[in-house]
């Protein structure tokens, strides 16, 4: 019995022992393991870190990659107007000097026979319109010197004053537009009396009209667009004033 007790409490020690070593072993590898996995779990912390900065390092890369790219767009924009740009210039410059080539090559051309004749129709019509004009002036001058200075209203009125060529002429084309006295007037040779009631337009596409002035001469003013209300009214005394009744 004593030999069989002694045995049992040698197992007992003996698996008390072997318990304790696997669980300090067992405690001793966890421990190893933990260590290991903390060590791990650092790691992958300091990777998630650097590639956290990585992301962000690429993504302002990208941004500025974008930006430089938007830039050098513009540029290549601007670049492509220069040219088309010059291209145009040089166009324009090859159109000039061709105009040029043939404004140097193409002779003057010379007057033909038409047109000197129809130049010289216009010429003798002026002549006539003026010739009008000053007789139509001459009459009404000694009209009215006889009138106390006063010119007459109309052309009838001092027919016996003009020949009897002219009078059919100023009588159907010119109006009268000063029928006052000659006193009342600052500037005779300024103040239109006889006006054509018509204008013509002259082979340089001017619009002529002829005028008679007080003072006896004729002449004839031309407008570029026809209009001679403004010329007109530089040159036109106020009426004159209602008789006494």
């Amino acid at each position: 019995m004593k030999h069989l007790q002694t045995g049992l409490i040698a197992a007992l020690l003996i698996a008390g022992a072997v318990m304790y070593w696997i669980q300090h072993q067992t405690s001793e590898k966890l421990r190893a393991d933990m260590a290991t996995l903390a060590g791990q779990n650092d790691a992958l912390k300091a990777d998630t870190e650097n590639l956290a900065n990585q992301l962000v390092q690429a993504t302002n890369s990208q941004a500025m990659g974008r930006e430089q790219l938007s830039e050098l767009l513009k540029l290549r924009g601007e670049v492509g107007q220069l040219r088309r740009q010059t291209g145009e210039l040089g166009k324009l410059r090859e159109e000039n000097k061709r105009l040029q080539t043939v404004a140097v090559n193409t002779p003057t051309p010379t007057p033909t026979a038409a047109t000197a004749d129809a130049k010289e129709q216009e010429h003798q019509v002026a002549i006539q319109k003026l010739g009008n004009a000053k007789q139509g002036m001459l009459a009404f001058i000694m009209f009215a010197s006889d009138n106390n200075n006063q010119f007459p209203t109309n052309v009838a009125s001092a027919s016996r004053y003009l020949n009897a060529d002219f009078l059919p002429q100023v009588e159907t084309n010119f109006d009268v537009i000063y029928p006052g006295s000659l006193n009342n007037l600052a500037n005779p040779s300024t103040t239109i009396v006889l006006r054509e009631k018509q204008a013509w337009q002259s082979l340089s596409g001017n619009w002529l009209k002829t005028y008679g002035f007080a003072d006896g001469h004729a002449e004839i003013h031309a407008e570029p667009n026809g209009n001679f209300d403004d010329w007109e009214s530089q040159h036109t005394a106020p009426p004159p004033p209602p008789p006494n009744q």
